[in-house]
Parts: structure tokens; C-alpha cells; sequence
């Protein structure tokens, strides 16, 4: 059933191939100033993407270096409970 799905999608997509054409700014002059504008606000979306994401990295380092050093603490701990 999953292979059909996936054999008709592949058909839709192979017969429509000016549907996936880039739009007609991309076709355009380069040096316009619609195509100057639009590789502007995708290095912006690129920078706002890559900033969030490299904060969220960042999140989950910090997270992950602290219950490391609680794991480490609580051994430490328990071995001292444990020997008196």
C-alpha cells in the first residue's frame, strides 16, 4: 500500500514539471532589484533559522554538562554515606 502511494506521487511529480519550475523572479535579472531583495530576506531567514537553532544546541549542552555534574555529585555522595 505504502509502495503505491509512493509510485503514484512519483507520477504526479513526473508529469507536472512545471509545477515544480522555479518562480519567474528566479528567471529574472540577477542584478534586479527583486532578486537582490529576495537573496537578501534569505540570508536573513537563514540567520534568524541559524541563530535559533545553534541557541537551542547551546540549551541542550549546557543541560546535558549539568546533569553530568549532578550524576557526579550524588555519586560522590553515596559513596561517602556508604562507607561510614
Amino acid at each position: 500500500m505504502k509502495n503505491k502511494h509512493i509510485l503514484i506521487a512519483s507520477f504526479l511529480i513526473l508529469i507536472s514539471f512545471d509545477v515544480v519550475y522555479a518562480c519567474a523572479t528566479c528567471f529574472g535579472d540577477p542584478n534586479s532589484k527583486a532578486t537582490q531583495g529576495m537573496n537578501m530576506a534569505i540570508i536573513a531567514m537563514l540567520t534568524v533559522t541559524g541563530g535559533v537553532l545553534s541557541s537551542f544546541l547551546s540549551f541542550i549542552y549546557v543541560l546535558n554538562k549539568r546533569a553530568k555534574d549532578y550524576a557526579k555529585k550524588l555519586s560522590k555522595s553515596d559513596k561517602n554515606i556508604g562507607g561510614n
